[in-house]
């Protein structure tokens, strides 16, 4: 394929490039009967509309015509240019503002708008709104020096100016012409080593098959690109090589590098034979799980959060009353969940999970990673829990994730919640769920609230997906258990 005027680049392969080389050319060339859905694009899309309709509540209008005619806001506006060498650049701005200046139109120029879903500014947006104000110049004859960056705080919409520089449009000449190299060839780029990106990525499975297939390094738990790029770097290339290797030849190998790499020798080894034998392998000859010996009962705790506004907006737990280490009745399992609707209730949600926990004083409440105690300890703080109370509440926590890391290496590329239920066999009674598509029905349904439809579809699907990631919790914690 050539980039010429029948197939330009435009702003979403763009975009797909900036995230991952070879995501762009499989939306080029990939197989899209193997793209999944994914919540995140929703969510963005959903996030994008909210921004611009706060912005928009003046004069706007659509297309060009807009522009022509003085509105305050232009929405879908589709510019094509021949920005680098001749090759034709296409672009959808969704949305441009009305600034001061000159343009084909009169005392008045455009900028670019773009919202964005997350904490911080990235080079992505900076690329993607410098490629969207040399379109909108090329369109009104006119420079664009500043383009505007959209973004809740809270509930609140806020801007950040961004300067349009002459370094960001030179950075953004030499991706374009990178990015069309890499999809002018026959071969996809590499897999990336930077995994985190992946779990939000609609190409991710059709990437794990191939990196499976392949023995690459980055499928070992504890290998991210530079780790893979200095393991590269001595000579071993795959999961198969990495599993033969004496860990303590590793570390000496590794010792140049730094002491981050060569303490972690041990570790990558063992992960690796783990997964080439599909074998658990054990580190510990004993876990320390004599706090469960005694104890009447469990409690699990998860919960669900919508991390753009820092609200945690349901705290599940299931109740067992029964010692884990006996054989789990889960007749007598009782699942709470309890809604923080908005932050002005918190104080009543403390006092409910107060109440709820201090019942079974001597139950610990498992949980799975640290998210959990650090929020469920903040909201005390926040509500004038006395340090006493914060402490002993402290004490009662135990992290599952944290126990099974420190116990055994296990025949999956992650540790994540998911990974280990699945493996040791527990199913989600929902399909293609996570946590993003938890957010999704939470905002739905919370939209459906204000418009006086109480849609419970959604907020019970919640519920079902936050259930079984306790029941999960408690699957694996058994597991460990019984291994004992």
């Amino acid at each position: 394929m050539t980039c010429n005027e029948s197939k330009p680049i435009n702003d979403h392969l763009l975009r797909s490039w900036i995230r991952c080389r070879r995501k762009a050319w499989l939306e080029v060339y990939g197989d899209k009967q193997k793209k999944l859905w994914t919540a995140h694009s929703t969510l963005q899309l959903n996030h994008q509309i909210d921004c611009f309709h706060n912005l928009s509540r003046k004069s706007y209008g659509i297309g060009i015509q807009a522009c022509e005619q003085g509105k305050n806001i232009a929405y879908g506006i589709r510019l094509k240019y021949p920005l680098i060498e001749h090759k034709l650049i296409k672009g959808n701005l969704p949305l441009i503002k009305k600034t001061s200046g000159e343009s084909i139109w009169g005392d008045f120029s455009y900028q670019p708008v773009l919202a964005r879903q997350g904490k911080k500014t990235t080079r992505e947006h900076r690329l993607i709104l410098t490629m969207a104000g040399l379109l909108i110049r090329n369109l009104q004859k006119s420079n664009v020096k500043i383009g505007l960056i959209l973004y809740k705080d809270n509930e609140n919409i806020k801007f950040e100016k961004i300067r349009l520089t002459d370094r960001m449009e030179r950075e953004l000449t030499d991706s374009l012409i990178t990015l069309e190299k890499d999809i002018d060839s026959k071969n996809p780029p590499p897999i990336t080593s930077n995994r985190k990106k992946c779990t939000m990525c609609s190409w991710r499975k059709d990437c794990e098959s191939v990196a499976i297939k392949e023995g690459n390094l980055n499928e070992v738990s504890g290998i991210g690109q530079k780790r893979e790029h200095i393991l590269m770097k001595i000579g071993i290339n795959n999961i198969e090589e990495l599993s033969k290797i004496k860990h303590y030849k590793l570390k000496e190998k590794l010792e140049k590098f730094g002491t981050q790499h060569s303490d972690i020798s041990k570790r990558i080894v063992i992960q690796s034979q783990s997964q080439v034998k599909n074998k658990a392998i054990k580190l510990q000859t004993e876990i320390v799980m004599n706090r469960f010996s005694k104890t009447k009962g469990v409690f699990i705790y998860d919960i669900e959060s919508d991390s753009d506004v820092k609200h945690d907006f349901l705290h599940g737990f299931i109740r067992l009353k029964d010692n884990i280490n006996n054989e789990i009745d889960y007749k007598k399992i009782k699942y709470s969940p309890l809604l923080n609707l908005e932050k002005a209730t918190e104080n009543q949600l403390w006092k409910r999970i107060k109440r709820k926990l201090n019942h079974d004083i001597d139950f610990p409440i498992l949980h799975y990673g640290e998210t959990e105690p650090i929020s469920l300890l903040k909201l005390g703080e926040r509500q004038g829990a006395k340090p006493k109370e914060i402490e002993s509440l402290k004490k009662r926590f135990i992290d599952i994730h944290l126990l099974i890391r420190e116990s055994w290496c296990l025949p999956v590329r992650n540790y994540g919640l998911k990974s280990i239920a699945e493996w040791i066999g527990f199913e989600w009674r929902q399909s293609n769920v996570d946590g993003a598509r938890a957010l999704l029905w939470w905002r739905q349904w919370k939209k459906s609230r204000k418009l006086n439809k109480m849609y419970s579809k959604n907020l019970n699907s919640i519920f079902k997906y936050n259930y079984d990631d306790c029941l999960a919790t408690l699957k694996i914690a058994k597991w460990l258990i019984d291994q004992e």
